[in-house]
């Protein structure tokens, strides 16, 4: 199916790796013009290259400011407003948190309300006026699993996330006829750069397949496999979005994909 992404302008925050860098490489096979999102400009140039990107946009998304000069930037490199926003950028601001809520310090959930929540509204808030304008636009915010299903510990992640799923709710309803539509998708447990390598750094082995470092991490108890028998891959997340990014999709609006594997057993 062609989704008629040829020439669409996107920008994708966080693309220099991971889930974000999947996204940003599947949009650009689709011909997309695409702008690879990072704080460390090497990464960033490096996806760039590997796919032929439209250009790079570096800097935080941690204040106002920032978010201006990487949406500037952004747009400087695409030739144009920007009609695909991937609101990918973010994750655990503080790590992993080991802690109960009520032992975790209110500076935490801030920082991470910051890095996910706010880092998504800062440049939805710089781009809906121009896709307004082009009375077209797509704003796709990745979330997680943990935002309708919190864990124990954890939760300034789940509550920043769970956060960006009623902003997406909010702005889609506000967004009405504007031929705008925005959604959120939702990643369960994904085998990214930095859980492969520490699987292959436990086994000893640089080489170790997927197969292998997700059968050390189950057995280790550090994950249970979903219902799909397996744990996610960026690819996994890249189709949904690409998907949504569609001129095709217009008719999908205020929705949370899961991208889980079936680890949410709830109906929506």
């Amino acid at each position: 199916m062609d989704l008629q992404l040829t020439g669409r302008r996107v920008l994708v925050t966080g693309s220099s790796s991971g889930i974000g860098a999947a996204v940003a490489r599947m949009l650009a096979e689709e011909g997309a013009k695409v702008v690879v999102h990072g704080r460390d400009r090497a990464r960033a140039e490096a996806v760039a290259a590997e796919i032929g990107a439209a250009g790079v946009a570096i800097g935080e998304l941690s204040t106002d400011a920032a978010c201006k000069a990487v949406h500037a930037e952004a747009v400087a490199a695409l030739g144009g407003n920007i009609e695909i926003l991937i609101n990918n950028a973010g994750g655990n601001s503080e790590g992993n948190s080991t802690k109960p809520p009520h032992q975790i310090d209110p500076d935490h959930f801030l920082s991470n309300f910051n890095a996910n929540a706010l880092a998504a509204i800062r440049l939805t808030n710089l781009s809906i006026p121009e896709m307004e304008a082009a009375k077209f636009g797509r704003v796709i915010n990745v979330s997680s699993a943990v935002a309708v299903q919190p864990n124990n510990m954890g939760a300034d992640y789940s509550a920043a996330k769970a956060a960006m799923n009623n902003f997406t709710v909010s702005l889609a309803g506000a967004l009405k006829g504007a031929g705008i539509t925005v959604n959120t998708v939702s990643p369960g447990i994904v085998m990214v750069d930095g859980l492969l390598r520490m699987g292959r750094d436990r086994l000893g082995n640089p080489e170790a397949s997927f197969e292998e470092v997700t059968e050390l991490l189950v057995n280790a108890g550090v994950f249970t496999l979903p219902p799909a028998g397996r744990l996610g891959i960026p690819e996994d997340l890249a189709i949904i979005i690409c998907t949504l990014a569609s001129p095709r999709s217009g008719y999908v609006t205020g929705a949370n994909y899961r991208v889980d594997g079936g680890q949410i057993r709830s109906l929506n």
